[in-house]
């Protein structure tokens, strides 16, 4: 791998990581103070808005993905006419799309909502009112991504994370007004109004000042050929994103279906923080997509492989320490997050931060296949594991409860993942099975010693307060940095990476 492309992608995963960690300290702000106000009932309503949208999404038939990997690959190539064709035709197939699926979802909703969910009659209609808001805020999201799309093709991670990072300040702000001003759950889906319009607006403005040459003219720039290459791509990322929906959102269909709002909201609370662990590791690799693709288009497939061992190697030092750290304070934490009581939703954490992590070990794999132009790699496995799971999780709900949905959760993602990293060495060629025990011993026996030692601290002294989880998190990060920079574990392409990111480091060398 060059250390253009290198450099590159690290930039980008840098631009990820800030947003991620600035978005994280929201998100344990505002979650009790949204339980506070509306209660855990409505605040599991909210929970299932996300669970709506997210099944809403099955409509975009995986044109996202498509878009993002030949955005990349014409970029690349400076193809201005294709990826004007591109745009317009995403834009005319969203437009089509977000009519016939929406209006259909509405139609359903009244059926979605008192059989399946089976809400309480008593905020039936309350419920339907946010539903259908956010149905539609999320068709005007989808139809307006094509100008986001472009953006993460044309690389350009540091715009697409600072819109983000705004629009959460702007939600978290919003939140606390509209809570304070007594508007409730009605409220809040108001605050998401106001977001997407910023959104949208900012994407706009973004991706013409990255593609000045962009024109919006279905009537010139539409194509069938194009219209064939996106869903000729797409169709197999979506039934990857259908089965990832039977995997990560079946959970709290189950649950309020089965157990009620109460037990969403118990399971909501501590999945926020397991999905920001993983969505916080997750965003270091995400840009090897369009890394991939522009690769490709260039035919450096050696370049491939070496992308490939690097990121593993950088999942498995990254992944295992933070989802270890993760679980050892989850008690703590969410004792000095929620107070007393909490303490199903602690567990519901660590079991999730496991399930989590394991699944995160094979991601650099999935992104570079998707930029591969081989989604059916993950498709196939992706398809398995949804499967498996709505079976494991609707036959264990049933017999043990609560904790059947994790535990089914839990034997899903380690079989997918033993499976998927199998299909990748199929398909990658030159890939070494010695690679693994190379990068994965020394970072599980690290944070497997670490964490063992703050649980046994934790049942001792029962810790309690930020200041002292943050000292703790923060002794744990420099112990196992001070080891990992130890011995050969990173080779020389290693540190230039990192002597390139820092500016200390950078200067110091300078000096030198």
């Amino acid at each position: 791998m060059s250390s253009e492309v290198g450099s590159r992608i690290a930039k980008n995963s840098i631009f990820n990581l800030v947003r991620t960690l600035l978005t994280i300290p929201i998100i344990i702000f505002i979650t009790p103070f949204i339980i506070k106000h509306v209660g855990k009932e409505e605040f599991g309503i909210w929970a299932l808005v996300g669970v709506i949208s997210s099944y809403a999404q099955l409509s975009d038939f995986g044109i996202t993905d498509s878009l993002i990997k030949f955005m990349a690959e014409y970029k690349a190539k400076d193809d201005n006419l294709q990826l004007n064709s591109l745009i317009n035709t995403a834009f005319v197939i969203y437009i089509l799309i977000s009519l016939v699926f929406g209006t259909v979802i509405i139609i359903v909703l009244p059926l979605i909502i008192s059989t399946i969910l089976c809400i309480p009659p008593e905020l039936t209609a309350k419920a339907s009112y946010v539903f259908t808001i956010a149905i539609s805020l999320f068709f005007i999201n989808m139809t307006m991504g094509v100008f986001g799309s472009l953006i993460i093709g044309f690389q350009r991670m540091g715009y697409s994370n600072l819109i983000s990072l705004v629009s959460t300040i702007i939600m978290a702000l919003g939140t606390f007004f509209i809570l304070s001003g007594g508007y409730g759950l009605e409220g809040l889906i108001y605050n998401n109004v106001f977001i997407t319009i910023f959104v949208v607006i900012s994407n706009v403005f973004v991706a013409w000042r990255l593609f000045p040459q962009m024109r919006l003219n279905p009537f010139k720039h539409f194509s069938r050929k194009t219209l064939r290459l996106i869903f000729g791509f797409s169709w197999k990322v979506q039934l990857s994103s259908i089965s990832n929906l039977l995997v990560y959102q079946v959970d709290r269909v189950l649950l309020s279906h089965y157990l009620g709002l109460e037990a969403v909201s118990n399971y909501e609370v501590a999945n926020r923080i397991a999905t920001q662990a993983r969505v916080f590791i997750a965003s270091v690799f995400s840009p090897m997509v369009p890394a991939a693709s522009s690769l490709q288009a260039t035919d450096e497939f050696d370049k491939l492989r070496g992308l490939y061992n690097r990121s593993m190697k950088y999942m498995a030092v990254a992944g295992i320490p933070f989802s270890a750290l993760v679980i050892s304070l989850a008690h703590p934490f969410v004792r000095t997050w929620l107070g007393e009581g909490y303490t199903t939703s602690a567990y519901t954490m660590q079991l999730l931060m496991l399930a989590y992590m394991i699944n995160l070990l094979p991601g650099p794999g999935n992104f570079i296949l998707h930029g591969m132009n081989k989604p059916h790699i993950p498709m196939l496995n992706s398809v398995g594991a949804g499967i498996t799971n709505l079976v494991l999780c609707f036959v264990l709900v049933k017999q043990i409860g609560y904790y059947g949905i994790i535990i089914g959760i839990l034997a899903t993602i380690v079989i997918s993942s033993v499976t998927f990293i199998m299909m990748v060495h199929k398909n990658i060629h030159g890939l070494s099975w010695r690679l693994y025990p190379t990068i994965f011993v020394k970072p599980i026996i690290l944070s497997t010693t670490l964490s063992l030692t703050l649980i046994s601290f934790n049942n001792m002294f029962h810790f309690k307060g930020y200041i002292l989880l943050c000292l703790l998190s923060g002794l744990y990060l420099v112990a196992v940095a001070l080891v990992m920079l130890r011995g050969n574990y990173f080779d020389d392409f290693d540190r230039t990476t990192i002597r390139r990111l820092v500016p200390f480091l950078k200067t110091k060398q300078n000096m030198q």
